[in-house]
């Protein structure tokens, strides 16, 4: 039978009962036995599982009432960080304020459903911060993450990348009456990646969208007054590799032999060094030393690191630069490819995906996942970056050696080896195949004899 008991030397009252033989001393924190009585209620009906949510909730505020006013919005936020979580770790030497999370804690672990003991805990979160002093609305939001330190520093590409995905998403959230961040649930975070699934984007688009939403809620959720990151539990959709695949030898041949105008440099820059695109018809004249016989550059996806990138020229590529030198004006190799790259980088990849078909190479492969994605790419200029891999990996060139060459964008991995050399990395580079490039005069021969 119930309990009521005052220890010696406590003015409170101390509650004794006993559920399914297990017995239970708690302080009721109450020195009136009225009130001790309807304390003691209160918690049998919670270890039975009994007690309302409302009662428990009416408890919660009148602990918190009993505090200073200064520690309840603290309290508040860690007591709800912790309730999302299902923990009662001890947040502060106020017992009663303690035992009021305990109650509530226990009480949510005995709810069968998972998903409705989840309702409870973000219901009472959300009640428990209304009026927080951290907020940040939603057209505030892409601000103030861009001009956290804590995103580092993207490059343009890629920052137009992210804006386009947090547009979508604030068009998208501005639809369902939500003004601030925190405010966002994640049933909300679930019906738009499904929005971003039913509008029938790849798996590796949807992914990258939702991996940005994750990472930008990480970085602003104290300014944001985020209890939890709403993304964290959205799964990523599984993808099909898209990697490019190295060419043939046969292949590699007909594309030196068949390549016109300035696809002939550009092919030999990417194969004879293994440079990206963007490295290639961006390069400057004064990153070619060609009385030197090597080329410098900061490639563009690891100029973060703030690293030079030092490639020997291959003898063939030399004899086609030194012919290029001479009709080029202006300070970079391909001006005219580089101004259509800058407005639309797809222009170009789309010229040289088209030379490649022109050559008899399939350069896409059909996808399985065919109601997403009709076709998948297979090769494109990065399968030059991967034959020169290849070739140097073939000629039995050390790893390390490689590494410099394409410029790895690793510090973690790049530690695991020693530096290369100049002379190191110019014996691999001149150990590669020499494959013939129609030149110049070939040509100009050709168009006399018509």
């Amino acid at each position: 039978m119930p309990q009521l008991l005052k220890k010696e030397g406590s003015p409170y009252w101390v509650a004794r009962f006993q559920i399914n033989g297990k017995d239970y001393w708690r302080s009721t924190k109450k020195t009136k036995k009225s009130e001790a009585q309807d304390a003691m209620s209160d918690m049998i009906a919670a270890e039975k599982g009994s007690l309302s949510i409302e009662r428990i909730f009416e408890n919660l505020i009148q602990a918190l009432e009993a505090m200073p006013k200064e520690d309840q919005l603290p309290q508040k936020q860690s007591f709800a960080k912790r309730l999302l979580h299902g923990t009662s770790s001890q947040l502060t030497d106020s017992n009663k304020w303690q035992d009021v999370q305990d109650v509530i804690i226990s009480y949510l672990s005995k709810i069968k459903e998972p998903h409705e003991a989840d309702k409870i805990r973000r219901k009472i979160a959300t009640q428990l911060l209304q009026g927080q002093s951290t907020k940040l609305s939603i057209s505030e939001s892409w601000q103030s993450w861009t001009s956290s330190p804590r995103k580092r520093n993207p490059g343009d590409r890629t920052m137009e990348g992210y804006s386009a995905i947090w547009k979508r998403f604030e068009k998208w959230i501005s639809k369902q009456q939500v003004q601030y961040l925190h405010e966002i649930t994640p049933p909300m975070a679930e019906d738009y990646a499904a929005d971003l699934w039913d509008s029938h984007v790849s798996p590796g688009t949807y992914n990258a969208h939702i991996k940005f939403l994750r990472s930008m809620f990480d970085i602003i959720e104290n300014r944001a007054g985020l209890l939890t990151n709403i993304w964290r539990d959205i799964p990523m959709m599984e993808k099909e590799q898209e990697g490019r695949r190295n060419f043939t030898p046969e292949e590699l041949a007909k594309v030196c032999q068949c390549a016109k105008g300035n696809m002939r440099y550009m092919i030999a820059l990417g194969l004879y060094t293994g440079m990206r695109l963007g490295d290639v018809v961006n390069l400057r004249w004064d990153a070619v030393r060609l009385k030197d016989g090597f080329i410098e550059i900061m490639p563009m996806k690891t100029r973060r690191l703030n690293k030079k990138v030092r490639l020997p020229i291959h003898p063939v590529l030399r004899a086609l630069l030194n012919e290029l030198h001479i009709t080029s004006h202006g300070e970079y190799l391909f001006p005219e490819d580089r101004k259509i790259y800058l407005v639309d980088q797809s222009a170009i990849t789309k010229q040289i995906q088209a030379f490649f078909q022109s050559c008899s190479i399939a350069t896409q492969e059909q996808a399985t996942n065919g109601h997403r994605r009709r076709a998948i790419v297979r090769v494109g200029f990065h399968s030059l970056r991967h034959s020169f891999v290849s070739l140097c990996a073939a000629n039995h060139v050390p790893q390390v050696a490689i590494m410099e060459l394409v410029g790895h964008g690793s510090p973690a991995m790049t530690a695991l080896y020693s530096h290369a050399g100049d002379e190191q990395k110019a014996k691999a580079i001149a150990g590669l195949p020499t494959l013939s490039f129609e030149s110049v005069s070939k040509k100009q021969k050709k168009a006399k004899k018509k």
